[in-house]
């Protein structure tokens, strides 16, 4: 009895120091530290532009509209790449039906670049002279954020 007794309370101690480690863990992290939880918000060009007025409503509309069809489109290349890859496990299919595939990957690839770059150019034209170098700014951090430059790859050297 005496044994139990001891072990229910060893075991309650551990339980306290774990969940005693695990909050001083939490709140010492910063908010880069902590667990990935999803893509951050999209912030609104209004917002990065700080554009009001009639500028203001319509990159409103427009970014409502881009998000809209972009989503689509990215929904459709999930879609498109899930089936290449359940092909990929398939000896049946020939070259044709994968070349097809393939061509109607890059064809919503094309459609979604042709897309988003026709959106930042109507932006574009409703932005001051300092916007427009802001704009510039920030889809050129945008593009460097999806395509990182590759890593420095050191020479070993041989003895």
């Amino acid at each position: 009895m005496e044994k139990t007794r001891f072990y229910k309370l060893v075991i309650l101690v551990l339980v306290l120091v774990n969940l005693t480690t695990l909050y001083f863990y939490w709140n010492s992290c910063s908010a880069e530290e902590r667990p990935h939880q999803g893509p951050p918000p999209r912030k609104s060009l209004v917002t990065v532009l700080s554009l009001t007025g009639t500028a203001k409503q319509r990159v409103q509309s427009l970014e409502k509209d881009h998000f809209r069809v972009k989503d689509s489109l990215v929904h459709v290349s999930h879609r498109l790449h899930e089936e290449l890859f359940v092909w990929f496990k398939d000896d049946s299919k020939d070259s044709a039906a994968i070349q097809q595939l393939i061509n109607h990957i890059v064809e919503n690839q094309r459609e979604t670049e042709q897309m988003t770059f026709d959106y930042f150019k109507e932006v574009e034209k409703l932005c001051t002279p300092k916007q427009k170098k802001d704009l510039q700014k920030m889809i050129h951090g945008a593009l460097s954020r999806l395509n990182p430059p590759p890593p420095h790859h050191r020479r070993k050297e041989h003895p």
